[in-house]
């Protein structure tokens, strides 16, 4: 199509200087104007037309590539997106330029410190024998020049009714690493429900998501 219109519109151009000389030659010599007059014409006339086709054209194939940039980038929008609400499991490493997250637990095997909590007098430090829950963290600073620690405030659980679950106000393991390096913290949680009754429970970090399936 493209070459057709490109023929057409060269044989216009001949047609109209053809038209055009034979017209100049007919007023010199003063004969009939008729016959150039209308060579001239058609020439202009699919020159017109040759012009208006190719700007068609070209207009369809930029429309063509904003169409294949668009789609391209919305793939690339929807991709990120989707990396975005991935939803982690356990040991899985959540990973961003700055900072890694792991779960590594989530279940009532509580260390010397949990134990000291499920048995402990201060009520609001107190781990819930039936419903509460230790949870560890690996966490790596990939590239912060300044120390990375995860604060406990900064996490949010849910149980699998989505019912949010009370944060006790003590983390073990606060140790600030550098760049390259990883850490392990603790932390413990009273659930609405008993431990046992509970299939999953959710994890919030920011907008990283986990999901860990409970083993009773």
């Amino acid at each position: 199509m493209d070459l057709f219109v490109s023929i057409l519109t060269l044989v216009g151009v001949a047609a109209l200087i053809v038209g055009l000389i034979w017209l100049i030659v007919n007023l010199v010599r003063k004969k009939p104007l008729r016959v150039p007059g209308i060579v001239s014409a058609a020439g202009a006339l699919l020159v017109i037309v040759g012009s208006l086709a190719i700007t068609a054209i070209e207009q369809q194939q930029v429309n063509a590539t904003e169409d294949t940039t668009y789609s391209a980038e919305s793939s690339a929008s929807s991709e990120s997106k989707s990396s975005d609400s991935k939803v982690y499991g356990l040991n899985e490493q959540y990973k961003n330029d700055m900072y890694g997250l792991k779960i590594t637990q989530a279940d009532q095997n509580f260390d010397d410190h949990g134990m000291s909590l499920v048995n402990g007098d201060i009520p609001t430090l107190k781990v819930s024998q039936q419903n509460g829950i230790q949870i560890t963290v690996d966490y790596e600073n990939i590239d912060s020049s300044e120390g990375f620690l995860p604060s406990i405030w900064n996490f949010k659980v849910y149980d699998d009714d989505g019912k949010t679950g009370e944060i006790i106000n003590q983390q073990e393991g606060q140790d600030e690493v550098s760049k390259g390096h990883i850490g392990t913290t603790h932390f413990w949680v009273n659930l609405q429900k008993p431990y046992a009754d509970t299939k999953y429970i959710e994890i919030e970090y920011g907008d990283i998501q986990f999901k860990i399936n409970l083993n009773h």
